[in-house]
């Protein structure tokens, strides 16, 4: 219970007109899915599996990616960019994945991967959400149209 009550104090959303959440890429880099000629999803594919060599370097890449680009203006602070997403065989179980940057300034891309086991053994994420805190208070956030 107390971890409850926790999570609901962390959630508190209060908007910072100084981040702005610029662009989300989801990359799938799964050989089962063909790149049809596209030299974009060939490049993608090619620069995401630099340097594997045997199947299980492959298997270890292959997974979703997503790059979120947000900009912070004016002083730099400390922040926390976090990504929780749901993936199809854990149904309604949330998964985190957190980066900390001591002194957030300026154009910044937030990488995160669910690759290799995570990836094979719970599936895909059908949802997702992104956000940014500030002393565990959320400032910015973007999320999938399902969360």
């Amino acid at each position: 219970m107390g971890e409850e009550a926790f999570k609901k104090e962390q959630e508190t959303f209060v908007p910072d007109k100084n981040i702005k959440i610029l662009k989300v890429l989801e990359i799938l880099n799964d050989k089962k899915l063909k790149a049809g000629g596209l030299q974009s999803l060939i490049y993608e594919r090619a620069y995401w599996n630099w340097g594997a060599i045997v199947p299980s370097d492959f298997r270890a890449r292959a997974g979703q990616i997503y790059i979120f680009a947000w900009k912070k203006s004016g002083k730099p602070e400390a922040l926390t960019a976090r990504f929780e997403y749901r993936q199809l065989k854990t149904k309604e179980e949330v998964w985190s994945q957190s980066i900390y940057y001591p002194h957030a300034h300026g154009a910044i891309d937030s990488i995160f991967k669910v690759i290799g086991d995570a990836y094979f053994t719970n599936g895909t994420v059908f949802a997702w959400r992104f956000s940014i805190l500030k002393n565990n208070v959320i400032i910015a956030q973007s999320k999938s149209f399902i969360w």
